[in-house]
């Protein structure tokens, strides 16, 4: 559905209830993220079906989602003159936030955030830095012929990040009665593949893949709806262009292939998805999924979306 004028806050939501056809509430964390930003970006832009908002560590983050058009809410000194006015019998209503800045360690911290929303969409993830040093080496490796795997580290490791921030957030969600739960983690979490030769567990030893599914766990056995989607490698490439194909259980990772796909997917076409599965929640409620995607200009871009999810039953 494409935009239909401005935002109007995101307290409304609950107080609309009632009525049929509400836009649904729905949170994104992770927001100032590329993924969490592209997410974002799309329920913003179809305000018909949904209330965006979105939860961001810092100012910094927030204001990219200001550019958008939305708001972090009066300030809190508009807010006390606006209570003044109120004392005097004077309309003054406080604008509401799009945006919330908070920390997902902290789970006090998520409960504005979440409050009245229909569905929580988790997009963090601990993100692996290149220490300064490694591109030159890894260059001057290459140079002689020698292969040579770059160092990371995080700033946060993710057991924090991946782990007790995804349960604080399931938690926080489960406490403000939220009724679905959308979940970005990776493929390669299946028993399987999740091991020590895995080389997203050995970048900056965070074992990030072992934290992931632990959260994904947690999450399944919640009681909270639920959907967990597993990306392929994330591309910055504009979405819409492409065939999606969708998988289970890490199938994907060496038959893709076989599928006439790549390992990799756009993130724009990842945000279309989650936005595809609040929309059809009951053919994903309870399910996790893996998805890649066909090179451009092979196999039929995706358009309908349906289809897709009711093959995975």
């Amino acid at each position: 559905a494409p935009p239909i004028g401005s935002k109007t806050g995101g307290g409304g939501a609950g107080a609309l209830s009632m009525l049929v056809d509400v836009p649904k509430q729905v949170l994104v964390t992770g927001a100032s993220g590329r993924t969490g930003f592209a997410v974002f970006k799309l329920l913003w832009e179809n305000q018909k079906e949904f209330v965006a908002q979105a939860l961001v560590r810092s100012e910094k983050g927030a204001k990219m989602l200001e550019k958008l058009g939305a708001s972090v809410g009066d300030s809190e000194s508009i807010k006390s003159s606006n209570a003044k006015l109120r004392a005097l019998g004077m309309p003054a209503e406080d604008e509401d936030p799009d945006i919330f800045i908070g920390d997902i360690l902290d789970g006090d911290s998520l409960a504005p955030a979440l409050r009245n929303c229909d569905a929580l969409v988790i997009c963090t993830s601990g993100v692996p830095q290149l220490r300064k040093t490694e591109l030159f080496k890894s260059i001057l490796s290459k140079l002689i012929g020698r292969q040579r795997m770059p160092k990371f580290y995080y700033k946060e490791m993710p057991e924090q990040v991946d782990w007790e921030g995804c349960r604080n957030q399931i938690d926080a969600a489960k406490e403000a009665g939220v009724e679905h739960i959308v979940l970005v983690s990776s493929m390669g979490v299946t028993p399987a593949k999740n091991n020590d030769d895995n080389i997203l567990n050995q970048i900056g030893d965070g074992n990030i893949l072992v934290w992931k599914a632990k959260a994904e766990a947690y999450l399944a056995a919640s009681g909270v709806d639920y959907t967990v989607i597993h990306p392929g490698g994330l591309l910055n490439k504009a979405g819409g262009e492409r065939e999606i194909v969708l998988g289970v259980n890490d199938e994907l990772l060496d038959g893709y292939e076989a599928r006439g796909a790549t390992r990799a997917i756009p993130r724009q076409d990842v945000a279309m998805l989650i936005v595809q599965a609040l929309r059809h929640k009951e053919l994903v409620t309870n399910k996790s999924f893996d998805c890649v995607s066909k090179a451009p200009g092979e196999g039929r871009t995706t358009v309908s979306f349906a289809p897709l999810f009711e093959a995975l039953s």
